[in-house]
C-alpha cells in the first residue's frame, strides 16, 4: 500500500480528517446535519485521497474539496450562527476546528502541489 511520502501530503490528509472530525462535534452541539452527514464523508474520502493516491495531480481532488466545503460554510448560516454564538461551546468549538482543518487541508495541499518532483537517478 503507498503511503504518502511528502510532509505536505500527511498534513493535509490530517487537516481534512480533523475538519471531518468535527462534524461529530457539531452535531453534538446541536448543529442541523442529515443522518448521514455528507460533509463528513466528502472530508474522510479527501483525507484518503490525499494521503493514499500516488499522482500529485490528485491532490487537486482534495484541495477542491476544501474550497467548495469551505464556500459552502460562509454561505450558508449553520457556520455563521455557530461562530456567531460562542455560548454554544461544542457547535462553535466544532465549528472553529473545522475551520482551522479546511484551511490546513488547503494550504497543504496547494504547498505539496508546488513542490518540485524528485529527481530521478540517471
Amino acid at each position: 500500500m503507498y503511503v504518502a511520502s511528502s510532509a505536505n501530503r500527511r498534513l493535509a490528509a490530517a487537516g481534512l480528517a480533523v475538519a471531518a472530525a468535527a462534524i461529530p462535534v457539531q452535531i453534538a452541539g446541536g448543529m442541523d446535519y442529515p443522518v448521514v452527514p455528507p460533509g463528513l464523508v466528502i472530508l474522510a474520502a479527501g483525507a484518503l485521497v490525499a494521503l493514499l493516491a500516488r499522482p500529485r495531480w490528485a491532490l487537486i481532488v482534495p484541495a477542491v474539496i476544501a474550497v467548495f466545503l469551505s464556500f459552502g460554510a460562509v454561505v450558508t448560516d449553520n457556520a455563521r450562527d455557530a461562530l456567531g454564538d460562542p455560548g454554544d461551546v461544542l457547535a462553535f468549538a466544532g465549528t472553529v476546528v473545522q475551520c482551522a482543518g479546511l484551511v490546513t487541508g488547503l494550504v497543504f495541499c496547494a504547498l505539496s502541489l508546488a513542490e518540485r518532483a524528485p529527481a530521478t537517478p540517471r
